[in-house]
C-alpha cells in the first residue's frame, strides 16, 4: 500500500510538471512538424466569420470595390467548429455577399469567361481579381497567402487584408516568437487591420519573444498606438518588461506561485463573441496556455530590477510614454543620454497623446542633465514631442527660432503647466512683432493661436486670417475667438459658400448661423465633402447645426438626409424629422451615432416589441433605446444569447438597462433551477457577464459555492462597479465573497493576492485593512491611491492609517507626495494647512490633471466618481498667488508679492489660474486695474460660479473700464460672457444684442428668472419679433432665455416651431410657471401625456416637471427611466408623491438618486421603499437598525473560513485521483 501511495504521489507530481510546460511544447510541435517558413493556417472557429465581416465592412464604407470571387463552396450555415474549412478564403465569397450595406458583388460562376465578359466594362480588373483569389484558395501557408495579397491592387487588397487579419494575429500569438523575421513582418502587416479595430480590452500576446522578434512586433504596435486603449498600452509595456526579464535575467515579475492571474479572455462576456472582449481568444484553442511565460526554473526578480537599457529603449518606441516614473529612474544616465541624442528617439514621443505629469517631469528632469544648457537641450526640440509639455527652463533666454520650435511641440499637451508655457511663448513672439504682425507669425503659432486674447487677435486683418486658414483650421477656438477669423473668409458679407465652409475647420465655430441655413445639402453630402463636413460640424454649436440642417432639409429628401448626414449633425435631428424619414429596418440604424431619445423613438417605430437577440448585435449606439420590456421578453425566450449580446454593448447601456437584464436573467435561471446560484458550476458562472453578475443580490453572492472562486475572482479583477450606488449592499457582499475566496486570514495574504481583488480593493473597510501584515499594508495603501472613490465613512480612518504608516503629509518628501497625494483628498483640513514647498504646487497641479473630468451634467452623490475638489483648487489658488518658491524668477516673485500686498489680480495670474479665479475675494477683484480687466475679461467671462458679491465687484469694474452697460457693443458683451450675470435686469434689457449666436453663448451662464425675462424683452424690442413669430432657430438660439417668455407668450408659440425645437427647450432650467406652460404646449403638439413614448419623454426633458400630479401618474411605467435626470429635482414634491410604488421603482438608479430630501419627505413608507428599490439600495424604515452596506464599517473579517480554504479546494480532487489509482 505504501508503494502504491508513493507511485500515486510521483504520478501527480509528474502530471503537474507536464501541465506546467505543455503549452510551450505544444507550440514547439507546431513548428517541429516542418520548416518554420511553411507555417500553416490556424484552425478557425465560427466566431471568426463575424469578426472578419465587421472588419471587411469598413472597406465597403470606404468605397473600395470588392474583388471578384467564385461561388461559395462552403455552407455558411454550418456552425460546428469541426466543420470549419482549413483555408479561410473558402469563406471569403459568402462573407462578401453578406455585407448588407455594400453594393452587389461580382461573383464568378463556373462559366468564368462569360462572367468576365459581362462585367468587363464595369470592372476591367476582374481578370486580375480572379487570378488572385484563385491563388489564395490553393495555398496552404499564411506567408504565401500574404505575399499574394500584397501584390494585388489596392481596392480588393483592403477586403483581403481585413478578412485575414484576425487569423494573422492568431498566428503571431502562436508562432510569432519562432518564425523567421521576414515571415513575422508579413504576418504583422496582415494583422494590422485587426490591431487597429480590436475591442479596447485585454489583448493576447505571444509568450516571451526574443529582442529581435519583439522589436519587429513593437514596430507594429507603435504604428497602431493611437488605436490602442490605455489598458492595452499598459499591458504591452508590461509584456515587454516581462519578456526582457525572462530572456535577459532569467527571472519573472513575481514568483510562479504568487503571480496574479491574467484576466480570463471571456471574463467580460458570456463567451467569446464577435468584436467583444476575448473574441480573438475564440480563434485559439487554449489562449491561457499561451500566456504562461514563467518557466519552472525561473526565480522571482528583485523588486526594482533594472531592465531598461538603450536596446530596450529603442524597442519600446512610443510605449516609453507609458513607463512608470520609478522605472525611468533606473535607466543608466549615459544610456538615456545616448538614446536621446540618437535617431531612435525621433518618434518615441510624437503623437502619443497626453503623458502623465509625473512621468513627464521625471523624464525632462533627467534629460536636462544630458546637456550643458537649455539652449543645447532645445537644439533637440524635434525629439521632445510631448515631453515638451513639461519644459520648465523659462522662455526669456530663447530666441525666435527656439520659441517657434518649442511651441510646435505643444500640440497634444493637456497638463496645466503647458497652457502657461504656450501663453509665455506666444507673448514672447508677439512682443518682438510689429504693431500689425504679418500672417507668417500667425501661421507659426499653430494651435497655440488660441492663447491669444481677443485684443491681439483683432490686430490681424481679415485677409491675413483668411490666408492662414490651413493653420487656423486646426486650432481649438473658443466661440468668441473664432468669431473674428470666421467672418473673414466669406466672399460677400452675410454669405458663405459650401467650399469655404468646409475649408474653415475649427474656425467654422465663428460663422454666423444665419449664413449656414442658406447652404444647399447636395454639395455638402457628397463623398469627400461629407467627411470634411463631419470634421467641421464637430466644432459647431447646437444653433449652427440646426441652421445647417434647415438649409439641407429644403434641398434634400428627408430620408436621404437622415441616412447620409454625418454624426455631429445626426444628433441634432428632431424626432419629428426622423418620423418623416422612411426608416424600416434595423440595418439602417447600424453604425450610426444616435442619441438616446432618437434610439428609443426609432426602435419603437421599426421593431416595436418584436426585437430579437440577433438585432442587438446590429444596433450599436441605438441600443440605448432598448426598454426593460424588450429586455425581459428577449431573456425569457433566448436567455444567454440575449445577455451575451447585451454585454457586448454594455458601454452604451445605462444602469437601468443593465439592472433589468440582471434581474430577468437571475429570475429565468432560478425558474429553471431553484438552487441555481448555490449549485452553479464554473462554466455557468463564466457565462454570466461580470457587469451583470455584480447585480446579484447579496444573499446569492454569499451563497456562491467555493468551487467557482477562481472564476469569480477573475471576473471581479476587471469589472467596473460604477453602476452600483456607493451605498449598495452588493459592494460589501462582493468584497467579502472575494476575501473568502482567497481562503486565508487577512494577516496571511500576500500583496499579489490583495491586488487580485481589483476594484473591490477600494471597498475594503479600514478595520479589515489593519489586519494585513505590515509590508502588505504598505503596498496595499499605495494601490488604494488609484481608487476613484473611497466611501465617505471610510475616509477618516483610512487617512489615519496613511499618516500612521507614512507620517504626516507636511513631512512628506517630493517623491512621497508624488506617490501619496491622492490621500490628501480624504482630509480637507490637512490639505488646507500644507506648508508651501518649491515643488508642492506642481505636484498638486499634476494631481488635478490626473483625475478624470466630471460630466457636464449633475452627478448625484450616490454615483459621484470622485470626492469634491474645491479645497484642492483653493489650495492651488493660494500657492499660485502667494508662491515665492525657487521655481519663480525674481520678477515673478516681486509681481506676486505686489499683487498680494495690494490685493489685486494681474493679467498673468488670471490667465494662469483659469477656473481658479473664482477664489478671488470681492475686494481683490475691486482693486484690479482697468487695464488688467480689459486684457483678462474673456478669461473671467468663462467662470459661471462667481458669487453675487464677486459679480457686483466685476460689474463696477465693467463700468470703470468700458463705460455704462447700455453703451457696450455686441462684441464686448460676447467677450464679457458670464461677467454679465452681475448686470441688473434694467441693464440686461439695454444690452445691444441682436444676434441669436450671442444669445446662445450667454445662455450657458447662470441666470435668474428676472434676468431671463429682461434679456428676452430687450431682444424682442430690438428685433421687433413677438413670440408668435419665433421660428425653430429663434427658439434654439434663445436657449434658456426662452424661459423669459410669459405663459401667454408661450401659448402663442408656433406648434410647428416648437415641435422641431422641443428638445432644446427641454434642456432649459425654467421656473415652474414656464414649465407648466411648455407642458401645455407639448400636450397640444404631441398629445396627452399617457400616450407619450420613451423617445418623446427623453426629448421633452425638463418640460416633464411641468406635468400636474394626475398627468404624471398617467405616464406608463416603462417611460420613467427615460425621463432626463435633470427634470427629477424640478418636479414639485406633492406631484412626485402622487406616483405609485411601481412607478417609483421604474425610475431607475440615475433618476432615483436625483430625488431631493424635500421630495422624499412627501413620500410614504412604501413609496420610499420603492424608491430605494429603484436606486438599488436597501430601504431602512425609521427606527430600524442599519444592516451592513458599504457605508458601514464591519468588524474585521478573517477573509475565509477554515472549512473552505483553497488548500481544501485543491486537495479534494487530488485525494479522489489518488484513491482512484489505489483502487485500480
Amino acid at each position: 500500500m505504501q508503494t502504491l501511495r508513493g507511485k500515486a504521489l510521483v504520478f501527480l507530481l509528474l502530471a503537474d510538471l507536464a501541465i506546467a510546460v505543455m503549452s510551450q511544447e505544444m507550440m514547439g510541435n507546431v513548428m517541429s512538424e516542418g520548416n518554420a517558413t511553411m507555417m500553416g493556417i490556424p484552425r478557425m472557429t465560427p466566431e471568426f466569420k463575424e469578426m472578419a465581416k465587421k472588419l471587411m465592412l469598413k472597406c465597403s464604407k470606404m468605397g473600395h470595390q470588392p474583388p471578384a470571387m467564385p461561388e461559395p463552396a462552403y455552407n455558411s450555415s454550418v456552425e460546428e467548429e469541426e466543420m470549419m474549412p482549413q483555408n479561410p478564403f473558402s469563406l471569403f465569397s459568402s462573407l462578401l455577399s453578406s455585407l448588407s450595406s455594400s453594393p452587389p458583388f461580382p461573383t464568378l460562376t463556373s462559366s468564368r469567361s462569360a462572367s468576365l465578359s459581362n462585367s468587363s466594362v464595369d470592372r476591367p480588373d476582374m481578370e486580375a481579381d480572379w487570378n488572385v483569389t484563385e491563388q489564395l484558395l490553393n495555398v496552404t501557408t499564411l506567408p504565401e497567402m500574404i505575399d499574394i495579397m500584397k501584390n494585388s491592387t489596392e481596392q480588393p487588397r483592403c477586403f483581403m487584408q481585413t478578412f485575414i487579419s484576425p487569423v494573422a494575429w492568431s498566428a503571431v500569438i502562436q508562432n510569432g516568437q519562432w518564425v523567421p523575421i521576414e515571415d513575422l513582418s508579413k504576418l504583422l502587416w496582415a494583422a494590422k487591420p485587426y490591431l487597429e479595430n480590436m475591442p479596447p480590452h485585454y489583448i493576447h500576446l505571444p509568450p516571451s519573444p526574443d529582442q529581435l522578434h519583439m522589436a519587429e512586433m513593437m514596430k507594429m504596435f507603435s504604428e497602431v498606438f493611437s488605436s490602442l486603449s490605455e489598458e492595452q498600452r499598459d499591458q504591452i509595456r508590461e509584456w515587454v518588461k516581462a519578456s526582457v526579464l525572462e530572456n535577459e535575467f532569467n527571472c519573472t515579475h513575481s514568483s510562479p506561485a504568487q503571480r496574479p492571474k491574467r484576466p480570463h479572455p471571456w471574463s467580460m462576456g458570456a463567451k467569446p463573441t464577435p468584436g467583444g472582449p476575448g473574441a480573438l481568444g475564440a480563434l485559439l484553442h487554449d489562449p491561457n496556455s499561451l500566456l504562461d511565460s514563467g518557466g519552472p526554473n525561473r526565480v522571482r526578480c528583485p523588486q526594482r530590477q533594472p531592465w531598461l537599457n538603450i536596446k530596450v529603449l529603442r524597442i519600446m518606441g512610443r510605449f516609453l510614454s507609458r513607463l512608470p516614473p520609478q522605472e525611468v529612474k533606473t535607466i543608466p544616465s549615459e544610456e538615456l543620454c545616448q538614446f536621446f541624442r540618437s535617431q531612435s528617439v525621433s518618434h518615441s514621443f510624437q503623437r502619443v497623446g497626453a503623458i502623465k505629469a509625473s512621468l513627464g517631469r521625471t523624464l525632462m528632469s533627467r534629460l536636462k542633465t544630458c546637456f550643458s544648457s537649455t539652449q543645447e537641450l532645445l537644439q533637440h526640440t524635434a525629439s521632445l514631442g510631448s515631453l515638451a509639455c513639461f519644459y520648465d527652463g523659462g522662455v526669456s533666454s530663447l530666441n525666435k527660432t527656439m520659441s517657434k520650435g518649442l511651441l510646435s511641440q505643444l500640440e497634444e499637451c493637456q497638463n496645466s503647466a503647458s497652457k502657461k508655457l504656450k501663453r509665455q511663448l506666444v507673448s514672447k513672439l508677439f512682443s518682438s512683432a510689429d504693431a500689425f504682425p504679418d500672417p507668417e507669425l500667425l501661421e507659426s503659432l499653430g494651435s497655440a493661436v488660441s492663447a491669444l486674447p481677443l485684443s491681439r487677435l483683432t490686430r490681424f486683418s481679415a485677409q491675413a486670417l483668411a490666408s492662414t486658414l490651413p493653420s487656423l483650421s486646426r486650432t481649438p477656438w473658443s466661440a468668441a475667438q473664432a468669431k473674428n477669423p470666421g467672418q473673414g473668409p466669406a466672399e460677400d458679407p452675410g454669405e458663405i459658400s459650401s467650399s469655404v465652409l468646409l475649408s474653415l475647420g475649427t474656425v467654422a465655430r465663428g460663422v454666423a448661423s444665419s449664413e449656414l441655413q442658406t447652404l444647399p445639402g447636395e454639395e455638402l453630402l457628397r463623398g469627400e465633402e461629407r467627411e470634411r463636413l463631419e470634421r467641421v460640424s464637430q466644432m459647431m454649436s447646437t444653433l449652427q447645426r440646426k441652421a445647417l440642417l434647415k438649409g439641407m432639409r429644403s434641398s434634400v429628401n428627408v430620408s436621404a438626409l437622415v441616412l447620409s448626414v454625418p454624426a455631429p449633425l445626426l444628433s441634432s435631428l428632431s424626432l419629428s424629422t426622423l418620423g418623416r424619414a422612411r426608416l424600416t429596418s434595423i440595418e439602417q440604424l447600424e453604425g450610426r451615432k444616435w442619441t438616446r431619445a432618437q434610439s428609443a423613438f426609432l426602435l419603437k417605430k421599426i421593431v416595436g416589441r418584436k426585437l430579437k437577440h440577433q438585432h442587438l448585435r446590429m444596433l450599436g449606439q441605438a441600443i440605448q433605446g432598448v426598454t426593460c420590456e424588450m429586455i425581459d421578453s428577449l431573456i425569457q425566450n433566448e436567455t444567454m444569447e440575449s445577455v451575451e449580446a447585451l454585454s457586448q454593448s454594455s458601454g452604451w447601456l445605462d444602469k437601468t438597462q443593465i439592472g433589468c437584464a440582471a434581474r430577468q436573467l437571475f429570475h429565468t435561471l432560478e425558474q429553471n433551477r431553484t438552487d441555481y446560484f448555490s449549485s452553479i458550476t464554473k462554466e455557468e458562472l463564466q457565462s454570466i457577464p461580470a457587469t451583470v453578475l455584480i447585480h446579484l443580490p447579496a444573499q446569492r453572492i454569499q451563497g456562491l459555492p467555493v468551487s467557482v472562486c477562481g472564476v469569480f475572482l477573475d471576473k471581479m479583477a476587471a469589472v467596473s462597479l460604477s453602476c452600483l450606488p456607493h451605498s449598495s449592499s452588493s459592494r460589501s457582499a462582493l468584497t467579502q465573497r472575494a476575501l473568502d475566496c482567497l481562503g486565508k486570514n487577512l494577516s496571511e495574504v500576500s500583496s499579489e493576492e490583495v491586488q487580485s481583488l481589483g476594484p473591490l480593493l477600494c471597498e475594503l473597510p479600514p478595520p479589515q485593512l489593519r489586519s494585513l501584515a505590515p509590508e502588505v499594508l504598505n503596498s496595499t495603501l499605495l494601490e488604494l491611491t488609484a481608487c476613484p472613490y473611497i466611501p465617505r465613512s471610510y475616509r477618516a480612518q483610512l487617512f489615519s492609517m496613511v499618516t500612521d504608516t507614512f507620517g504626516q503629509p507636511s513631512d512628506w518628501s517630493e517623491e512621497d507626495m508624488m506617490s501619496l497625494r491622492p490621500f490628501l483628498l480624504l482630509d480637507n483640513s490637512t490639505l488646507r494647512t500644507l506648508p508651501n514647498r518649491p515643488w508642492l504646487r506642481s505636484s498638486l497641479s499634476d494631481l488635478i490633471d490626473s483625475l478624470p473630468a466630471l460630466s457636464s451634467t449633475v452627478v448625484p452623490e450616490e454615483f459621484r466618481p470622485r470626492p469634491d475638489l474645491s479645497t484642492l483648487r483653493w489650495k492651488l489658488f493660494v500657492l499660485t498667488t502667494r508662491e515665492d518658491g525657487q521655481s519663480s524668477t525674481a520678477g515673478q516673485r516681486r509681481r506676486r508679492r505686489e499683487a498680494v500686498a495690494v490685493g489685486s489680480p494681474t493679467s498673468d495670474l488670471i490667465e494662469e489660474l483659469g477656473g481658479g479665479n473664482v477664489f478671488w475675494s470681492p475686494a481683490q477683484l475691486a482693486n484690479m486695474s482697468c487695464e488688467t480687466f480689459t486684457a483678462s475679461s474673456s478669461q473671467l467671462g468663462e467662470i459661471r460660479d462667481f458669487s453675487d458679491e464677486q459679480l457686483a465687484a466685476l460689474h463696477q469694474k465693467v463700468i470703470e473700464a468700458l463705460g455704462p452697460v447700455g453703451q457696450l457693443n455686441e462684441s464686448q458683451v460676447l467677450e464679457l460672457g458670464c461677467v454679465s450675470q452681475g448686470f441688473s435686469a434694467q441693464e440686461l434689457r439695454q444690452l445691444n444684442i441682436s444676434t441669436l449666436d450671442t444669445l446662445e453663448l450667454l445662455s450657458t451662464c447662470r441666470w435668474t428668472q428676472a434676468q431671463r425675462r429682461a434679456v428676452w424683452q430687450g431682444f424682442k424690442e430690438r428685433t421687433g419679433m413677438c413670440a408668435a413669430q419665433l421660428e425653430e432657430l429663434d427658439i434654439v438660439g434663445l436657449g434658456q432665455f426662452i424661459c423669459g417668455l410669459e405663459p401667454e407668450e408661450i401659448r402663442q408659440l408656433s406648434n410647428d416651431s416648437f415641435r422641431e425645437a422641443a428638445e432644446v427647450v427641454g434642456y432649459t432650467p425654467c421656473d415652474q410657471p414656464q414649465l407648466e406652460s411648455f407642458k401645455r404646449k407639448a400636450v397640444l403638439v404631441f398629445g396627452e401625456p399617457q400616450s407619450w413614448s420613451e423617445g418623446q419623454v427623453t426629448s421633452l426633458g425638463n418640460i416633464l416637471a411641468g406635468l400636474e400630479a394626475a398627468e404624471l401618474r398617467s405616464l406608463t411605467p416603462s417611460v420613467f427611466c427615460f425621463i432626463k435626470a435633470s427634470a427629477i429635482p424640478l418636479i414639485p414634491p406633492t406631484h412626485l408623491a402622487a406616483l405609485s410604488v411601481s412607478q417609483l421603482q421604474a425610475l431607475g438608479p440615475d433618476n432615483a438618486a436625483m430625488v431631493t430630501e424635500a421630495q422624499r419627505a412627501e413620500l410614504g413608507a412604501e413609496q420610499r421603499k420603492g424608491l430605494a428599490d429603484a436606486l438599488g439600495v436597501a430601504y431602512i424604515r425609521a427606527g430600524e437598525p442599519s444592516s451592513g452596506g458599504s457605508q458601514s464599517s464591519p468588524a474585521p473579517q478573517t477573509g475565509g473560513s477554515t472549512s473552505h480554504t483553497m488548500r481544501g479546494i485543491l486537495l479534494k480532487p487530488l485525494l479522489l485521483l489518488v484513491l482512484g489509482l489505489m483502487l485500480d
